[in-house]
């Protein structure tokens, strides 16, 4: 993976970004048709569809983009070590595999009425995910190493960027099951 991958990416990126608007619109056009207020349609229908999003890099980085040799690797830790933690080919390709699952780890326990909220949660459908990517990228033959490793960083970068949004979902998923906790000082309903 090059530069030209993540290039690939962005501009992908920005050409499908309509379709990801106009999916969070028809959502949103859901929710109001069926009575709820469009002030709260509106982001709920953003923060369920974003996770989805998340995983179109993740997907043409790890199958649509060729790698350069294919392997497999199932030996905990093995391909980590092999690629240096200290230089910048280790740095690349773990702080990579890190970073590209830390927008999916943020955004999901914010979707989908906070249903995901928990690091547990997170951290089992990234791992998911990224089991799914490592199976289809040895199934497709893509020239990609299937690693263990990929699953253990993928699933650390999720976890890492649950940690980052902990104080939104928590709270959010506190206003849901109790509502008294949306009540602020002085009595006042935030919100």
């Amino acid at each position: 993976m090059g530069f030209s991958s993540v290039t690939t990416v962005l501009e992908s990126s920005v050409v499908l970004s309509p379709l990801v608007a106009l999916l969070a619109a028809v959502v949103a056009w859901v929710r109001v048709w069926r009575g709820r207020p469009w002030k709260r349609a509106v982001p709920e229908s953003v923060l369920d569809v974003l996770p989805l999003a998340t995983l179109f890099p993740i997907l043409v980085l790890t199958l649509f983009n060729p790698g350069s040799g294919g392997a497999i690797s199932l030996v905990p830790f093995s391909d980590m070590s092999s690629s240096g933690f200290g230089g910048m080919t280790g740095l690349y390709q773990n702080g990579g595999n890190i970073a590209l699952f830390m927008p999916l780890g943020a955004l999901l326990p914010l979707a989908w009425g906070h249903r995901l909220a928990g690091f547990a949660r997170v951290t089992a459908v990234a791992a998911t995910v990224s089991v799914g990517v490592e199976v289809l990228q040895y199934v497709l033959g893509t020239g990609h190493v299937t690693s263990v490793d990929d699953v253990l960083l993928n699933s650390a970068g999720a976890l890492l960027g649950a940690v980052l949004t902990w104080p939104w979902w928590r709270a959010g998923a506190r206003m849901d099951t109790d509502p008294s906790a949306a009540v602020g000082a002085g009595g006042v309903r935030e919100g």
